[in-house]
Formats: C-alpha cells, sequence, structure tokens
C-alpha cells in the first residue's frame, strides 16, 4: 500500500508545480546560441529565466546581487557614523570623573583623568583595565564597557573602511551603529558568497530576510539546476563540469526541429503536397480522397465510415463507390546526399544569425536521420578554414573567434568530396552564410585577403570561390545559397553563385531562415513533415 505524506513546505524542496521543460529549454536555447553546458547553466544562474508551467521567474544571481547593493546604498544615503562612539567616550569620561572625586574624598590616590590616558577610546579602555575602582557606578559602567570591547573594535574596523561613505542625515548612537554594522555586514557577506559562487553555503534562511521568498525560491531552483539536468539524462557532472550526453544531443535536435516546425505551421504557404513519387513510408493518420493515378494504398477505416456516412437506407450490405476511396499518403523515399555549409565566421555573431544557422542545420540533420535514414545529411563549419562537424560536436558548435574569416570555397571542396564518397546522385549543397569569401586556398596555400573598401569586395577571395563553384557545378551538384545580409556587394555575389550553378539564390532574415529552407525541403520530398 502507498502512503504519501504531507508536510509544510520549507523551501528546500522543489514546487511540485514545478515545470522541468522550462528548465531544459532555457538550457537547450542557450546551447543553440553557441554556448557550452557550463557557459549555459552558468547563464541561467547569472541571469534567471522565467517558469511558464508555475507563472513565475526564477531570480538570477545578477538580480539578486544589484537588489544587495541597492540595500547598501540606501543604508550609505540613510545614516551617518559621525556620532557612533560618542556614547562610549562620553560614560567613559564621567566613570573616571566620579571614580576622582570618590579616591579624593577617601584619601586615595586620584584616578587618572580622561585626558591624561592614551589617545583612542580602546586604548584607553586598555590602560584603565587593572584599576581597582573605588566608586560601585563607575566599576558597574567600566565593566560594561569591558564587555563591548569586541564590538567596539570591530566598529572601529568598520568605521575606518566605511564611515566615509556613509552620508545620511540620520546619526546614530553606538548600539545602533553596531546593528547597522551587522545589517550591512550580512549584507556584504551574502554578496560575496554569490560572487565568489559559494552558492551552498547560503543561508535560505538569511537569504528570505534580506530578499524576500521569490529569492529564496529562486536560490533553490537554481541550487537544484545540475541535478536536475543529470536526472533528465541530458547532462552529466564530472570534475571539468557539465558534458552534454547522446540523449541531450538528440533532445536539442528534436527542439530545433520543433522550432522550426512551429514556424512552418504558423504559415499556411508552408504546406505543400508536391508531387510524390509512390513508393516510401506510409504517413500515419494522413490520408485523403482517391484520385485517379494514385497508388492504391487504400484507408479502410475512412473508407466505410465514407461509404455509411452517405447512405441512409442500409440493410445488409454496404456498397462502395469510387468517391467513398480514401488513400494513405506516403513519404518519399529520394536516395541522395546533402551538405549544409554553416558559416562559422566572426560576423556570424551578430543579429541572431549563429543561432539561427545552427537550428536549421540541427533541424535537418534530425528531419532527414529519423525520416530518411537512407539519405545522408553532412554539416560543414567553413570560418578561415572547413571541417565535417559530427555528433557532440555539432551539437555544441560555436562561431569561431580565433578563425574570424570566411573561406567558403575550402567549405565547397570538403562537401565535393563528401558527396563524392557517398556515391549518390541526387545531391546539393546548402550554403548559410552572411558575408563574401575572406580566405581562400591557392593550391594547398591559405590566403587571407581583406576587402578593397568599407562596402567594397576581396577580388581574389571571390575569384577562387567561383571557380569552386563551377568545380562543384561541373560535378552536377546543385547549390542553394541564403544570405543573411543584404549588402548590395553581398547579394551580387550570392547572384553570382546562382548564375553559374542555377540553384536557388536566397537573401533573407535570421527569423525567416528555418521556415524558408524547410518549404523547399518538404516540397522537394513530395510530402509532409
Amino acid at each position: 500500500m502507498k502512503t504519501i505524506l504531507y508536510k509544510q513546505w520549507d523551501g528546500s524542496q522543489l514546487p511540485f508545480s514545478l515545470d522541468r521543460k522550462d528548465v531544459i529549454d532555457k538550457f537547450m536555447e542557450n546551447i543553440m546560441k553557441g554556448m557550452s553546458p557550463n557557459m549555459s547553466l552558468s547563464q541561467m544562474f547569472w541571469e534567471g529565466f522565467p517558469m511558464a508551467g508555475m507563472d513565475f521567474r526564477v531570480m538570477g544571481l545578477e538580480e539578486m546581487l544589484e537588489e544587495l547593493e541597492q540595500q547598501q546604498e540606501d543604508l550609505f544615503s540613510q545614516y551617518n557614523l559621525e556620532g557612533a562612539f560618542d556614547q562610549p567616550m562620553d560614560e567613559l569620561r564621567q566613570l573616571l570623573t566620579e571614580e576622582r572625586m570618590t579616591r579624593i574624598e577617601k584619601g586615595a590616590k586620584p584616578s587618572p583623568t580622561y585626558d591624561e590616558l592614551q589617545p583612542g577610546l580602546l586604548e584607553k579602555l586598555k590602560s584603565i583595565d587593572g584599576l581597582d575602582f573605588l566608586n560601585p557606578d563607575s566599576k558597574e559602567s567600566m565593566d560594561y564597557w569591558k564587555g563591548k570591547h569586541d564590538d567596539i573594535e570591530e566598529l572601529y574596523e568598520f568605521y575606518a573602511q566605511y564611515a566615509h561613505k556613509f552620508l545620511g542625515e540620520e546619526s546614530l548612537d553606538f548600539d545602533q551603529a553596531v546593528e547597522l554594522m551587522r545589517q550591512f555586514k550580512a549584507l556584504e557577506n551574502l554578496r560575496q558568497q554569490i560572487l565568489s559562487g559559494r552558492l551552498f553555503e547560503i543561508s535560505l534562511e538569511d537569504l528570505k530576510e534580506m530578499l524576500g521568498e521569490e529569492a529564496e525560491m529562486s536560490m533553490n531552483i537554481l541550487l537544484q539546476l545540475p541535478g536536475m539536468l543529470s536526472e533528465e539524462g541530458i547532462a552529466t557532472m564530472d570534475k571539468g563540469g557539465l558534458d552534454m550526453t547522446p540523449r541531450g544531443m538528440r533532445t536539442l535536435a528534436e527542439l530545433a526541429f520543433g522550432k522550426v516546425f512551429e514556424q512552418l505551421k504558423r504559415d499556411k504557404q508552408g504546406r505543400h503536397l508536391g508531387n510524390a513519387p509512390q513508393t516510401g513510408e506510409i504517413i500515419p493518420d494522413s490520408s485523403r480522397p482517391y484520385q485517379f493515378g494514385d497508388r492504391f494504398d487504400l484507408d479502410i477505416t475512412k473508407t466505410i465510415l465514407s461509404a455509411v456516412s452517405q447512405r441512409h437506407d442500409l440493410k445488409e450490405n454496404v456498397s462502395l463507390d469510387p468517391e467513398d476511396f480514401y488513400v494513405r499518403e506516403r513519404e518519399q523515399l529520394i536516395t541522395s546526399t546533402t551538405v549544409v555549409l554553416l558559416d562559422l565566421s566572426w560576423s556570424m555573431s551578430w543579429e541572431g544569425r549563429f543561432e539561427a544557422a545552427k537550428r536549421v542545420a540541427l533541424a535537418l540533420e534530425h528531419y532527414v536521420r529519423t525520416r530518411f535514414p537512407k539519405d545522408k545529411l553532412h554539416v560543414v563549419g567553413f570560418s578561415t578554414e572547413a571541417r565535417e562537424l559530427r555528433g557532440k560536436e555539432l551539437s555544441l558548435v560555436n562561431w569561431d573567434p580565433n578563425q574570424p574569416y570566411t573561406n567558403l570555397q575550402a567549405g565547397l571542396r570538403l562537401a565535393m568530396k563528401l558527396i563524392k564518397r557517398s556515391g549518390n546522385r541526387n545531391n546539393r549543397v546548402i550554403v548559410i552564410t552572411d558575408g563574401q569569401p575572406t580566405a581562400y586556398y591557392r593550391g594547398s596555400h591559405l590566403h587571407i585577403e581583406m576587402p578593397n573598401s568599407l562596402f567594397g569586395i576581396s577580388p581574389t577571395a571571390c575569384k577562387a570561390t567561383l571557380g569552386e563553384v563551377r568545380k562543384v557545378t561541373a560535378e552536377g551538384m546543385r547549390i542553394e545559397t541564403f544570405m543573411l545580409d543584404d549588402n548590395p556587394v553581398l547579394v551580387e555575389f550570392t547572384r553570382s553563385i546562382s548564375k553559374i550553378n542555377g540553384g536557388r539564390a536566397v537573401i533573407c532574415i535570421p527569423g525567416e531562415l528555418g521556415k524558408l529552407i524547410f518549404k523547399e525541403e518538404i516540397r522537394r520530398r513530395g510530402g509532409r513533415i
């Protein structure tokens, strides 16, 4: 028998309504932007994130720090410490005066006056520490302040460090100043714990007291993020931090595909039926009325329902007419090789270009791998040089900060090599870029050539690249170019590729990239996703 024990939530457990999908989606969104798993997690810690399932936004560490610093600034502007030591000094002066008078009255050796003692409150207290008081009130007062020695010493250090920042109009006595010091130090201690990453040392109770329940709940969620990602099988934690798992890579590709598919569903023009050859896999739950020439893959259920719904005089038998027939559609199986050339140069980091391009590459890879396993799709990253991106390298790829140039020629060469190796005859290259070539090979030697003006061209690099386009075209390979910048020079270069090869040339913004590529992909395969 299963027993469930309910108890009051104390902030240490995750709320029951916490939707882990929000956490995973945010983590993957950062990976899509080119962050490593560690960077993605750090960004979530630093900036926070919304939890749609809870109608709650997790506060990030940055927001917590800003709130702590604002509270400190509020204290600076409200209080001053000018009179923080007036009370102990006045009482010390008074007790010494009374003790001196008592000694004179009793004929004893007079005690030192306040001004005769060493400068400094702590020094004065220390110098009369061994004095045998004859006045009971003076002794009581002296014992009180001796008991405050640690507070006095701590407040002195605090005063020396911060007094010049407390510029408010409200003056404080000694006890109030000590309380202010403790409040400020608690804020500063929490601030330092956050800044140094010592998050597990933070008292959630103290955090709640200083920043409120939302901060306490947010910190509780943040602290459990690494374990949550590990439990979901998205990433594993080792000495080097987080590392993506195969399941995490699959999830990333599925999310990329889902994002593109969402765009297509919103766009009615994205629903192309096409002219599908009648071979391939039947698409579940997708049937339509039979038309002359269709392959006879009969949907029995819909066919009979159609016949029954149109006849109201049923007795024993149901006769079928041609208009009753429903057939299932089939996915087209195109044995082909596609190479996606993904620009990794520095300029791709602007305006969301890299994120959009990476999402499309992952979505295409997922689509082809899961729906058309006989086809081949390669992703080649190119910047100053080109390399094939596979598995984890594709999932975690980022634009190349150390190789900022654009060598499309090298990308085309590698694409042609991969296509030839496949042996398929129905092949194409998809180029996603935002710039003209600035790097090229002459023989085996790499050359860098910057544009001849701000909006000019790199003539030799462009010539070498267009020469490679001609070689690709001669091999019967189609090139589709998607340019993410509308600079006239880049538009003309893109047009030149299309003139030579005959493939599509599209100038688009990053937000439209996935839709434009997948529309053609679906049309080309003669079916729906």
